[in-house]
């Protein structure tokens, strides 16, 4: 678990959390990645920093040792069939490089194409005998529609039997039109199938397969590397806010013991807690691809409490911060909700700016997309750099979006950055999914890329097991929008949400303002007073709110950076919506 010390290597960590990829241990299983981890490796001792992303397919080629590319030819997808097999491999026909090992492994190109809502694939085949099947990597760039396959017997009265190798948790679909190949894009349906394949066994797989040989064009650099100083610090609440506190904040990779000391304001009785630690890999990131992120849990805080802390790393020490735990009695507050952020540097002013503004504010809350792509630690450590001191001097509690979990390979580095409730529906949900109180407020922080049919009970059970005066739900994706509207939201979530009379739905993903009116209002039979508001604190696209459907909205507004702030004053609620410079955009009160 995240709390324990232990190391996160990010580009297996879907290997272990999503496909269940075969355990290196046992040397006759597959290792693609420990091979590709030692190609990087060497590359960053032989070729300097600057030519790194000059890197050519012939180059490396040349480069790989014949063991090497042996792994890459062999070890990406793994089965076994029980009879002679015809493979059909699906190769997106705009990827500019075909896999290198594709025609020397006997796969012959076709006339044959496949085509779903987005791209067409050319179709290479070939013929094996039963036993083992061994297929090598998308290609040494990273383009994001791999490459799938189908499986079909020569002999028809016999009944094919495929064992799943490597990945272990391998997923068939009969290829037809309708038919998805990508479990992080199920949505994107297969349209034309040619009739020599139409019913085959479809293996699906995911567009994040295409980050496991990732050499050409691979390589980043942070411009906010770690150091001995520790720094980034981040509060949250992974327990009872009017008791707890926890504190994660960053370090190099060679300072494993860190330390908080605290007291209460004003005095000079001062506490200390160790913190535990976790190693974070990113072996793409050249100048800084190992760090770690220290987490300290201070528990037994006396409630309505202003406290003042210090982080340190060795003989190291960060500046000191603040933070007030929860009232024991409920009573008035305000906190602070932004949209997604996608460390912006001028979403990060935003967030430096509401900060100063509203100091009486006691928390943040975040509706996802974060950063661009959760899966570059560069990107948090931009995130956490834009907003300054911000998240070190009150709680953020933040949900996933799309960009901080991509691709299919979880959301582990959000995970990592952070110290959350693992209060959700089960293991795969710690951290992403939760709830936590905060006076008579229940906030219900839900994961909307994950499945949303299978959170439904949970939700039902938190609302039933947690009477509050006022509940908000906050997820990634905005229910209803005229965008992309969510109709398994709208079937799974909402009969729950107007059930128990939930107040507020905070969403983001499309970048402008949009609230609703209340939900009787648009829905037929409703008697919910449930409102919809969703925004985004950095720019987007720009056209989006141009297709908003005023028959469900109050008020839309184009893209712009902007947040809201939100009183609790006993039996009314006020949500602001600013604008970076300020202004006003808008206000309603909800009165109980």
């Amino acid at each position: 678990m995240k709390y324990l010390s232990s190391r996160l290597n990010f580009y297996s960590f879907f290997t272990f959390y999503l496909l269940s990829f075969c355990s290196p241990k046992n040397p006759e299983l597959p290792d693609l990645r420990s091979t590709v981890d030692g190609i990087v490796t060497r590359l960053y001792e032989n070729i300097p920093a600057d030519s790194l992303n000059l890197l050519t397919e012939e180059f490396l080629l040349g480069y790989l040792s014949d063991k090497e590319k042996s792994v890459l030819s062999t070890r990406y997808w793994v089965l076994e069939v029980n009879q002679p097999v015809r493979i059909s491999l699906m190769r997106h026909v705009d990827q500019k490089m075909v896999p290198f090992w594709l025609s020397s492994s006997g796969f012959e190109k076709t006339d044959l194409l496949v085509k779903n809502e987005l791209y067409t694939y050319e179709v290479w085949q070939k013929e094996e005998h039963s036993g083992k099947i061994n297929l090598g990597i998308n290609g040494l760039d990273k383009h994001r529609p791999v490459f799938f396959i189908s499986i079909s017997p020569l002999e028809k009265n016999e009944m094919l039997e495929i064992k799943p190798i490597f990945p272990a948790n391998q997923h068939f679909e009969t290829l037809e039109p309708g038919a998805f190949t990508y479990h992080d894009w199920d949505g994107l349906k297969i349209t034309e199938v040619p009739a020599a394949l139409l019913g085959d066994k479809l293996l699906t797989t995911i567009r994040g397969r295409a980050r496991e040989a990732h050499l050409i064009g691979a390589f980043r650099s942070t411009d906010f590397p770690s150091s001995n100083l520790p720094d980034l610090t981040v509060l949250h609440w992974d327990s009872d806010p009017k008791t707890s506190i926890s504190i994660n904040w960053r370090t190099g990779p060679n300072l494993k013991h860190g330390l908080v000391n605290y007291w209460i304001k004003g005095s000079t009785d001062t506490l200390s807690q160790n913190s535990t630690w976790q190693e974070i890999e990113d072996r793409l990131l050249q100048n800084d691809r190992f760090t770690l992120r220290h987490t300290a849990r201070l528990r037994g805080l006396k409630p309505g409490t202003a406290y003042e802390y210090r982080v340190s790393a060795g003989t190291e020490q960060a500046n000191v911060f603040s933070f007030e735990t929860e009232p024991a009695v409920p009573n008035d507050f305000s906190f602070i909700w932004f949209g997604d952020m996608h460390n912006d540097p001028k979403t990060g002013q935003l967030v430096q700016d509401a900060t100063e503004r509203f100091h009486e504010t006691k928390f943040y809350i975040s509706s996802g997309d974060l950063v661009n792509t959760g899966l570059h630690r560069d990107d948090w450590d931009k995130l956490f750099s834009y907003t300054g001191e911000s998240f070190a001097q009150r709680p953020f509690m933040p949900v996933p979006g799309n960009h901080d979990s991509q691709d299919g390979l979880g959301a582990g580095m959000f995970q990592a950055q952070f110290d959350l409730p693992s209060n959700g529906p089960g293991e795969e949900y710690t951290e992403r999914t939760y709830f936590f109180r905060y006076g008579e407020v229940l906030f219900l922080m839900m994961d909307g890329t994950l499945s949303i049919s299978d959170q439904a009970a949970w939700l039902e059970k938190t609302l039933s097991e947690n009477p509050a005066k006022w509940k908000f739900l906050t997820v990634h994706f905005p229910a209803y929008n005229s965008v992309e509207p969510y109709p398994e939201i709208q079937n799974s979530w909402i009969p729950i949400l107007e059930k128990h009379d939930v107040d507020l739905y905070f969403s983001g993903h499309f970048h402008y303002y949009m609230r609703s009116k209340p939900l009787k209002e648009f829905k037929p039979g409703s008697e919910s007073n449930l409102i919809f508001v969703h925004s985004a604190s950095a720019h987007g696209k720009g056209f989006e709110s141009d297709k908003q459907d005023q028959s469900f909205t109050v008020l839309s507004y184009p893209d712009d950076y902007l947040f809201q702030k939100i009183d609790i004053q006993g039996n009314s609620l006020t949500l602001s919506s600013y604008l970076a410079d300020g202004k006003l955009l808008d206000q309603f009160t909800i009165r109980k």
